[in-house]
């Protein structure tokens, strides 16, 4: 599969490559857990790629970003020596932010109707079992390992609705393939389904920004999705996923 840089992930190879970058580590772990670490992640660039994409999703402006980072320095013990880590990082994360200082992210994926949600696990399962296709999913959706008993409280429905939601930027979601194949077991099948999910995605996104959605009123459509539940975040289902989980 070929791969192409994005902003997000030129930024994660920044934050890797800075001289100190454990202390970079400790702020977005802050960031995205919302507690401080007890010690360095072990991160990879793949796994700082992933914690900034969930900070930009939950810190959906500039402004916010640089509040919640100037409260978490303001916190530590050593609060002198991360103000300069800080307004480094702040330096990476915001140029991914649009121009307007209160605008948020341009990676807003398009709102899916059910149809649209029944055709592509319709789709996506022509060449492997639906199972296969929730490991693939959940690894796209976590930084962690991911096993099927983990997954049986999800439908492939829900999993590929949130995969939507997570990756509005096609991009992105082709960076982190590599990664989540790289934690499934090793057969071609997942791969070649992993190149037969982007190029459905991508048919699907590209209609929506032609078209409007369609009226999901009209016609014959599958049951509805139930909507997420407001308390449940993406680290909670992570967390669900994961029998393993921190």
């Amino acid at each position: 599969m070929t791969t192409t840089t994005s902003p997000i992930a030129t930024a994660a190879q920044q934050i890797v490559q800075h001289p100190q970058h454990s202390r970079l580590f400790k702020l977005l772990y802050a960031l995205q857990q919302n507690q401080w670490p007890t010690q360095t992640p072990p991160w990879t660039v793949s796994e700082v790629q992933q914690a900034v994409i969930q900070i930009l999703e939950r810190l959906k402006t500039p402004t916010l970003l640089g509040q919640r980072l100037t409260a978490i320095v303001n916190s530590l013990n050593k609060a002198q020596a991360y103000q300069v880590l800080s307004a480094a990082l702040l330096q990476i994360l915001v140029p991914l932010y649009t121009q307007s200082p209160t605008a948020t992210l341009t990676i807003e994926a398009p709102t899916f109707s059910t149809a649209d949600l029944y055709d592509l696990r319709l789709e996506v399962t022509r060449y492997c079992t639906p199972l296969q296709m929730k490991l693939l999913v959940a690894a796209l959706l976590t930084t962690k390992p991911v096993h099927a008993q983990g997954l049986e409280r999800f439908t492939l429905i829900d999993l590929l609705q949130r995969l939507t939601r997570r990756y509005g930027d096609l991009e992105i979601l082709q960076t982190q393939m590599a990664a989540a194949l790289a934690r499934l077991p090793d057969d071609p099948l997942y791969a070649s389904a992993g190149d037969r999910l982007i190029k459905l995605l991508t048919t699907l996104y590209q209609r929506y920004q032609h078209s409007p959605a369609p009226d999901m009123t009209l016609g014959t459509t599958p049951p509805t999705v139930a909507p997420p539940d407001p308390s449940e975040t993406e680290e909670e289902l992570t967390c669900q996923l994961l029998p393993h989980s921190q």
